[in-house]
Order: structure tokens, then sequence, then C-alpha cells
């Protein structure tokens, strides 16, 4: 039988996560989200562009801001799930490998002394030590979660293996303009997007020249 005090916290937090703060707690992190995937993209087209004429290099301050970025867009999209989480159902559904992945990724990178070596030793010479990172190697044998400026032609961008930039922003739109058809008042708390870093043409996506 459930303690009454676990009821009564229960009753609470259903009274206090009414809809106002459902939507407020989706859109807050869909907004967190975006604007750590603005501030680390830059940062992969500008390592994509090194060695093309007229390109300069990521400075090593630059490439420990991206991996900083990276690692916290992993925890605002972590976020992001759990609001998608509370009740009512939100009408946006996550891609299932993306969803695992991203609640993967954040772990990892939460218990980062756990598992730096475990991934970033090539060959793997340990075995992740729990659900998380196992589900992760045995759908990335060969990869590592600790890459931050992975980027491919056809699909941007990487935060992870198989979560892109592209689609995680899909996703962002999608839970946005979900939240915004409830509750359009809520656009006054949206900022302006940053221009994205990126061309899309012909299905590939490459960075902007400088």
């Amino acid at each position: 039988m459930r303690r009454p005090d676990a009821w009564a916290r229960s009753i609470s937090l259903i009274d206090y996560f009414d809809p106002v703060m459902v939507n407020r707690q989706r859109l807050i992190w869909t907004v967190a989200t975006r604007r750590q995937l603005e501030r680390w993209e830059p940062y992969v087209a500008a390592a994509v562009l090194e060695g093309r004429p007229g390109a300069r290099a990521l400075t090593p301050a630059e490439i420990w801001a991206a991996a900083t970025e990276h690692h916290f867009a992993l925890v605002a999209a972590h976020h992001l799930l759990t609001a998608l989480e509370l009740k009512p159902p939100s009408s946006v559904v996550p891609d299932p490998t993306i969803r695992a992945e991203l609640i993967e990724g954040r772990h990892l990178h939460e218990h980062w002394i756990e598992n730096l070596e475990v991934f970033n030793t090539r060959p793997r010479r340990k075995q992740p030590g729990h659900p998380s990172g196992r589900a992760f190697a045995a759908r990335n044998p060969r990869t590592s979660p600790f890459l931050w400026l992975r980027w491919s032609s056809t699909r941007g961008a990487q935060l992870l293996p198989n979560v892109s930039a592209p689609a995680v922003h899909d996703l962002l739109d999608a839970v946005e303009a979900a939240v915004l058809a409830s509750a359009p008042t809520l656009c006054a708390y949206v900022p302006p997007r940053e221009p994205s870093p990126w061309l899309y043409e012909n299905g590939e996506w490459w960075p902007k020249p400088d």
C-alpha cells in the first residue's frame, strides 16, 4: 500500500503541473534546447570549413566551447523529453531512436567520469557498466557519445550518431507549434532565432562560407 505522504506528494504534483505549467515546461525547454543548438552548430560548421581557402581554424578555446555547448544541448533536450511525458500527453511523439539516444547521451555525459575511458579508448577495453551505456554501445559499437564536432553532409551536425541537429530542430518546431496552438500568449517568451550556419541544398548540409 502506498504511504500517505507519497500519496500526498503525488496529488501535489498533479495540482502543480496543471496545463498552464505543462505548456510552460515544454516551451521553456524547447527554447533552451534550440538556444544550445544555435550556440553549438556554428562551431561544427567552422570545423567543417577548416582547411578551405580563407577559412580559419578553431581556437583551442572554441574547441572546448563546442564541447560544453554540446554537453548542455543534451541536458536541455533531456529536460524537454521529461516535459513531454507530463500529463496530459503531448501530441508530439519523438522518434523512438532519437528519444532513446538523447536519454543515453545525457546520462553518459552526466556520468563522464565512468564513461570517458570506456568509450574513448580504441579498441574498447571495457564494457559500459550501466544500462544506458550498454544500450548506446549496442547501437553504436564503433563510436563514442563524446564527439562534439560530428557532421555528415547528408544529416548535418550530429549531436549523437543517430541524433542529427536537423531532426532535433524538427522536434523543437513541432513542440513549439503544439504549445502555442494551446497557449498562444506564450509566444512572447520565444526569442528570435539565430541565423543558421548551414546551407541545405540537394539533400545535403554544408556550412555557409564565412
